[in-house]
Parts: structure tokens; C-alpha cells; sequence
């Protein structure tokens, strides 16, 4: 009969947690070395994996649980309920947010790193992390165009990958630079490329 485990003790899980995301945002999924990162955090590989079965559990454990960090602090605006006039302030506050979370939790610096990666096909949770993101981002234009602040003249697809890529490389230069635009810039520029003039 299979022992059930004993609940992990929070400052050992913390501290895998935190060696693993520096792992995986520096190197990716692939290029981490589940022994190093059991090494550097103190566990025995009995441990390890009495705990995890693998280094993909490792993986999604620590992405989920960065994003659910984040997402605990930060709730993203419900674009649906937005007006013309709240549009653009909700943006900000959001941008605003994220940016004071980064600062009360550092590792959420990990998982922007590993956010912003090169897509890979072992990604698992990462992936879905993004897909979430890509999904509100495009709920979000597509009301703003509805309510007439965002840009109708170029098509919505190409207006996407715009914003993405623009976001994706303020979100890259803050990580590289350890030091962000501050939230109203970042909004600032987004707008003066997409809003509707």
C-alpha cells in the first residue's frame, strides 16, 4: 500500500521553489537540470521524489504557483464591464499592479522570465499561463475597439501582434534592466500606438 505523504513544510517548499524558477527562467524547461536544482535547495532525491514524480510536475508546480501568486494580488480588469471613459484608466491601474507586485514579490521576476522565453514544446503549464494572457489581451482590444479607443484602421489580427510584441519588449527590456518603465509610461506608449485618434 502506497504511503501518503506528509504535507511538505512550507520554507523547504519555498526554497525549491525558488531555486527551480531560477532555473527554469534562466535556462527553460529543457535546459534545467532537475539535479542541480534538487542539489542547490538541500533535498535528498528520496525526497524530491516522494513529492514530485518528475521534473514536468516540478515545472507546472512552480508555474502554477507563481501565477496564482500573482493572480492573487492582481485581478485583471473584466474588459466586458468597461466603458469608453474607464477603458484606458483600467489599463493603467492594471499595468500599475502588476508592477507593485513584481516589487513586493521578486520572484514574480522569474516567472516573467520564463514567460517571455522562446515558446518550446515542453513548456506545459508556461504555455497555458500564455495562452491566458494572449486570450484577455485580444478580449481587451476587441472591446476597446467596440467602444471606439482602440484603432479600426489596420486589421484586428496585425493590431494584436503589434500590442503583444510591444508589451513583450517592455515587459523583456524592465527583466534585462531590473528596472521598468513606470506603469503609466509602459500604457503611454501602447496607447500612442494604438489608440483611436
Amino acid at each position: 500500500m502506497a504511503r501518503t505523504p506528509k504535507p511538505l513544510a512550507p520554507e523547504r517548499e519555498e526554497l525549491l521553489l525558488l531555486v527551480a524558477a531560477r532555473h527554469f527562467a534562466a535556462a527553460g524547461y529543457t535546459g534545467t537540470s532537475l539535479n542541480t536544482v534538487i542539489s542547490e535547495a538541500d533535498w535528498g532525491k528520496s525526497s524530491f521524489y516522494h513529492y514530485f514524480s518528475d521534473k514536468r510536475r516540478l515545472h507546472d508546480h512552480v508555474v502554477r504557483t507563481l501565477a496564482a501568486r500573482l493572480t492573487q494580488k492582481v485581478q485583471a480588469p473584466d474588459v466586458k464591464t468597461l466603458s469608453a471613459t474607464q477603458f484606458w484608466p483600467a489599463m493603467t491601474e492594471l499595468a500599475e499592479r502588476l508592477h507593485q507586485a513584481g516589487q513586493r514579490r521578486p520572484e514574480t521576476r522569474f516567472l516573467g522570465e520564463m514567460f517571455h522565453r522562446p515558446a518550446d514544446r515542453d513548456d506545459g503549464a508556461l504555455q497555458d499561463v500564455r495562452d491566458q494572457v494572449d486570450q484577455w489581451l485580444r478580449q481587451a482590444l476587441k472591446r476597446g475597439r467596440e467602444l471606439g479607443v482602440i484603432r479600426n484602421d489596420l486589421p484586428y489580427e496585425l493590431l494584436t501582434e503589434l500590442t503583444l510584441a510591444v508589451l513583450r519588449s517592455l515587459d523583456r527590456w524592465a527583466i534585462d534592466h531590473k528596472r521598468p518603465l513606470a506603469p503609466e509610461r509602459s500604457i503611454a506608449l501602447v496607447r500612442s500606438l494604438i489608440e483611436q485618434r
